[in-house]
């Protein structure tokens, strides 16, 4: 009897993961309530808890390096923007400085704009 359960539970929680709306049929028509497997718990035991702590720990460290170095990035990323963002500036004064001389240089020669 309780091999036949057990095969019938695993059947239906096969057929509820595949195809949930024959499921439903299937457990209405043969009047089943089913419900699902409770979810694995682990028992926690004093040297569980203590390797949990420790892998917390390392892992807390491993993010104070990872910070460190993400931080340096950064500042070398904005050291980069700000040098492209001057140079940029410094073309485009050079070309209103271009324009400015080739505007005078045509009022001086007379012929107009």
């Amino acid at each position: 009897l309780l091999m036949s359960l057990d095969r019938r539970r695993k059947m239906l929680g096969y057929l509820r993961r595949v195809n949930f709306s024959t499921f439903q049929n299937t457990c209405k028509e043969l009047e089943i309530q089913y419900s699902p497997p409770q979810p694995y718990t682990r028992r926690a035991t004093k040297r569980w808890l203590v390797k949990k702590a420790l892998c917390i720990k390392v892992f807390q460290e491993k993010q104070k390096l990872k910070a460190a170095e993400r931080l340096r990035q950064r500042r070398e990323w904005q050291a980069r923007a700000r040098a492209a963002q001057e140079q940029q500036e410094k073309q485009v004064q050079e070309k209103q400085v271009q324009e400015k001389q080739a505007q005078e240089k045509q009022a001086q020669e007379g012929t107009p704009v």
